[in-house]
Order: structure tokens, then sequence, then C-alpha cells
């Protein structure tokens, strides 16, 4: 009986092996190598209305705001007179049919309205990250907005939220928080109200853009300088949070993900991916590139680490067992998800803050099957 069962186990384990998914290759690309100086902002979304996504990169020293447009990537000036600091997001913020860009500039938040980018601001403060959605549910976008504890000279410890009326003016409401870098919004409570997460907490939207109620979800994770992604790690059909250590040089801590109980309002438990990284991993994104039905996760270091400067994509094999593939040595920040090519599996591109070269990684998945 023994050996029969051990036939079986063998078995089992054989085809447990040969149903493995293998890593997809990904071919590294450079889309501008003149692109604007010191790229800070990276975004995505349609804004010629093709149906594609293009690619969206702002100059910290000088160059302005550039889009590239799909699928041949021209490059297409959107702005040359702003200093564009480290986030955007493309919507149709006036509900006229046309995709606009809100963004983080030197000193200001403003809107870009399209398709003649007239600049507009929406406030005069210093930030780092933005989001932009229908948060009250009243029909109309608004923008929220935080800054960055470690550089920053107003601090992360505020979320300014901002509300436009029918005059086009915006109304801001402010919501302390812990200090420090990353926000992301996510239907974390599964109520269709989109919410906010920071560095290990997470804001529930109540309707009330006054009234965000605030819920720690860890205990263990003390970092205050985050890169922030949300993704249903293992298939539970909850929302899960990502945290990657952003800033500083030569600190050391870790990669995680925080699975989301029944109750979300309690303490998550972390599962670490990556332990012991230098705390310039200011790129994470969780994404199916091998298509095997689980989500992984994708992070980059920044140029300014220990070399190499590794981008690497983590395979979810399951019970938190991760197989690292280095897609690039030449490290980025901010990172973005997209089907570039329009094959139907997932790349992304991005550009070290520093540089301005823009590059993309193409996913080979599909080229390759048969």
């Amino acid at each position: 009986m023994k050996s029969v069962v051990h036939l079986v186990l063998i078995a089992f384990a054989v085809m447990l092996t040969s149903c493995k998914v293998e890593p997809p290759e990904f071919e590294e690309i450079v889309i501008d190598d003149a692109a604007p100086d010191h790229v800070w902002m990276k975004a995505i979304g349609d804004i010629n209305n093709d149906g594609r996504d293009d690619l969206l990169v702002g100059g910290w020293q000088s160059g302005g705001l550039v889009a590239y447009l799909a699928p041949d990537w021209k490059r297409h000036g959107i702005v040359d007179t702003v200093r564009v600091s480290t986030d955007g997001e493309v919507y149709d913020m006036n509900n006229d049919g046309v995709s606009d860009i809100v963004a983080v500039v030197q000193r200001a938040i403003v809107w870009f309205e399209g398709p003649d980018w007239k600049i507009h601001r929406i406030d005069s403060v210093t930030a780092h990250d933005v989001e932009v959605d229908d948060f009250d549910g009243d029909g109309a976008l608004e923008v929220v907005a935080r800054n960055q504890g470690a550089f920053g000279s107003q601090g992360g410890h505020t979320l300014f939220i901002y509300d436009r009326d029918e005059t086009g003016s915006w109304k801001k409401f402010t919501r302390e928080i812990p200090d420090g870098e990353g926000l992301k919004k996510a239907d974390i409570n599964g109520d269709g109200k989109m919410d906010l997460v920071v560095n290990a907490h997470w804001y529930e939207n109540t309707g009330d853009l006054s009234a965000w109620v605030e819920h720690s979800f860890s205990d263990t994770w003390t970092w205050p300088n985050t890169h922030i992604d949300v993704a249903d790690i293992n298939g539970d059909g909850r929302a899960d949070i990502l945290h990657s250590p952003a800033e500083l040089v030569k600190n050391v801590y870790r990669v995680s993900w925080f699975e989301a109980p029944s109750d979300p309002k309690t303490i998550w438990k972390e599962h670490v991916i990556a332990d012991s990284v230098e705390a310039v991993v200011h790129s994470i994104g969780a994404a199916d590139f091998d298509e095997d039905g689980r989500m992984d996760v994708v992070v980059a270091e920044m140029q300014q680490g220990a070399d190499p400067d590794e981008v690497i994509i983590y395979y979810n094999r399951g019970d938190n067992r991760w197989d690292k593939q280095v897609v690039s040595t030449g490290g980025c920040h901010s990172m973005q998800i997209l089907d570039a090519d329009g094959d139907g599996d997932l790349d992304f591109f991005g550009a070290n803050f520093a540089e301005n070269k823009v590059r993309m990684w193409i996913n080979k998945k599909r080229h390759s099957e048969p």
C-alpha cells in the first residue's frame, strides 16, 4: 500500500510540474531617448479618443508634458511651459466627451482641458500623489491629493479633497493622516464607493467628502513612504493591498501584500513577497502577466539605489509562493501597466525619475503561443 501511495504522490508532483506556467519573455523597447528631462510623471489614458491607451510623461526639469500616441507612439506635445511633478490621471473632467489630464505640477494641482490643453488651476499646493473619481456619487469628478513626507516641504500628513461646483470653482476639504507617501483609490469594503489607501491605513468613503473614516489595516507595516496597489492576490474576491518602500536610499525594508479579512475594518495579515530590499522601490503593480489566473506583482528600483537597479516580476504560484524574474537591471520609477501592443496580454512602461529615456516592456507571451 505504501508503494502505491508513493507512486500516486510522485505522479501528482509530476503533473503539477508539467502544469506549471512558464514566465513570458519581455522585450525592452526605448520609446524616446530624448524625453522631457527628469521624467517624474508617468500616466496612461486615451487622450485622442481612439479607444487605445496613450502614454503620458512629464518632465520636472524641462520638456513639459508629452504624450506618445498608440499604436506607433508618435510624440505629441501637450504643454512645455510647466514643470510636471510625480503623478497624473486621464479623465473627462468637464463631461464634454473629450479626455482631460489632471496633474501635479510645481506648487500646484491642475487639469489640462483637451483637446487644446488649456490649463486650469485646482489649488496652489505641493503634492506628490493624485487620484480622481466621483467619490461622493453626485455625477461629477472630484480630485484627491497628498504630498510626501520624506522630502515635501508641506509633509505628507494631509489628504486634500477637491469638489468642483457648477461655476467651476473648487472647494477644498482636508483630512489629517499619518505622515508619509503613497495614495491609491479602491473599493475596500465592497459598498460601491471608492475608498482611499495610504501607508498602513485606509479611509472609508461615507459619501460625505468631509467625513472619511480611518481604519488601520496593519500593525506590522511601519515604513511611511510607500508605493501602493490594490488587487485580489489570493483569488477570494476581496481587494488586497500591496506596499513597497518607495523612499529612502540606503535603507532596507520589504515588499508585502496584506490579505483582506471578511471584515476589512480589522487588522489584515501581512505576507512578505520580498524581504531586505533597499527602500527605493517606487513602483508596484499587480497584473496576471503569465495568464495563469493569479495576480502577479511587478516592482522596480530607482536608479539612485545600489546596483543593479532591478525591474522584477514576482509570479504568484499560490500560498504566498513567488517566482522571481528580473526583466531589466536599468531600474524604473512609477511604472504603468497596459496592453501596449493590443495583443491581449499585459505590458508596462516607465522611466527613471532622473533620466529622459522612456522605455516599454512588451510581454511576448501571446507572440510565442502556437
